[in-house]
């Protein structure tokens, strides 16, 4: 038996499992802090609720809405994260399952294509979790957007309330 070309057969998709690895554990973070966010979101409307009897209506209504399309947009970025982990911890299995074949069939040679038949499935869902993961990267500018839109549109009308020109306004920076 030779213990090298065993050893070397298994270890090969180690290394893809360790890219799997990286990724998922930056997945699991950005999950992490979507989910922290959800429940800010969720305990700003609680707050929002409170005090509605206290503030314009008008106002706190309009945030409320914000708040629930965030909320909106927020969980399908989870939701999206959810399915790149998915493919990614299969991925990781597939690569674990290609190297028990790869190292059996150096004693049994017809496992040669179980080992190959894992790797290329590993790759596949590899591939199909960075797809995901590519997908939240896109969605994560969408809830920054509808914010920044927002508050612009407030502040536009706070100001005209206050009859506040352009001119008056204070200006922070020429250039960001």
């Amino acid at each position: 038996m030779d213990v090298s070309r065993l050893l070397a057969a298994s270890v090969t998709p180690v290394v893809l499992i360790s890219a799997c690895g990286l990724i998922m554990l930056a997945l699991y973070n950005r999950l992490g802090a979507i989910l922290s966010r959800l429940r800010a979101f969720h305990q700003q409307k609680h707050e929002l609720l409170k005090g509605l009897n206290e503030r314009e209506a008008d106002d706190t209504l309009s945030l409320m809405a914000l708040v629930d399309s965030q909320v909106e947009k927020v969980t399908r970025k989870a939701k999206v994260i959810q399915k790149g982990l998915y493919c990614l911890l299969a991925a990781a299995s597939a690569f674990l399952l290609c190297s028990l074949f790869a190292a059996v069939a150096v004693l049994r040679p017809e496992f040669n294509v179980a080992a190959l038949a894992m790797h290329f499935v590993g790759l596949l869902l590899f591939l199909a979790g960075l797809g995901w993961a590519i997908r939240e990267l896109t969605l994560s500018i969408t809830p920054l957007d509808e914010e920044n839109a927002f508050l612009q549109t407030v502040t536009a009308d706070h100001l005209a309330k206050l009859h506040v020109s352009k001119e008056q306004k204070p200006k922070l920076a020429d250039a960001a």
